[in-house]
């Protein structure tokens, strides 16, 4: 795909757009929930506790995944430029893997937290909202392991026509 650039930019564009929609819906979930107090008797601490439950952490680490793929798009257009650099190519290839890596861990670790009946507050929207940007973060993972492929399959076929020549 690296060698048809029409294709290329389509399926870049999408991540973007993936990316922007899982920005919007989980920022959406985050901002929805409320935190809550759990009443927790402790005895081995001297007696009650008030214990504040907030946001889930791989609800933030999900944001993460999204604002990292547009740091990786744009790396990836900023790069075109500079296509014969070796050390260029290795970062590309460092950064889709991060990006593949981080949107799996990422889209896993939300479906399970959304799974658990405390992860959700009630009444509230941010659980469908979450369930939204956990599906276009699945279909991000998938965009990436497309152009992760393709990168390191381009970057070792000019590798070898660099050594050939």
């Amino acid at each position: 795909m690296a060698e048809n650039k029409p294709l290329d930019y389509i399926v870049r564009g999408l991540q973007l757009l993936f990316a922007t929609i899982v920005m919007g819906t989980d920022g959406y979930a985050i901002h929805v929930f409320r935190g809550h107090d759990d009443h927790v008797d402790a005895p081995v601490f001297g007696g009650d506790a008030t214990l504040h439950v907030g946001v889930p952490a791989a609800w933030g680490f999900l944001m993460f995944c999204a604002v990292w793929t547009v740091l990786a798009v744009v790396f990836h257009f900023i790069e075109l430029g500079f296509a014969n650099r070796r050390m260029i190519g290795y970062i590309g290839i460092a950064a889709e893997a991060v990006a593949v890596l981080s949107w799996l861990a990422g889209l896993i670790a939300v479906a399970v937290n959304v799974s658990t009946t405390d992860a959700c507050s009630s009444g509230q929207n941010s659980c469908a909202a979450l369930k939204a940007a956990t599906a276009f973060g699945a279909f991000e993972w998938l965009l990436f392991m497309v152009t992760a492929t393709s990168a390191v399959m381009s970057f070792f076929n000019n590798q070898k026509r660099v050594r050939s020549s």
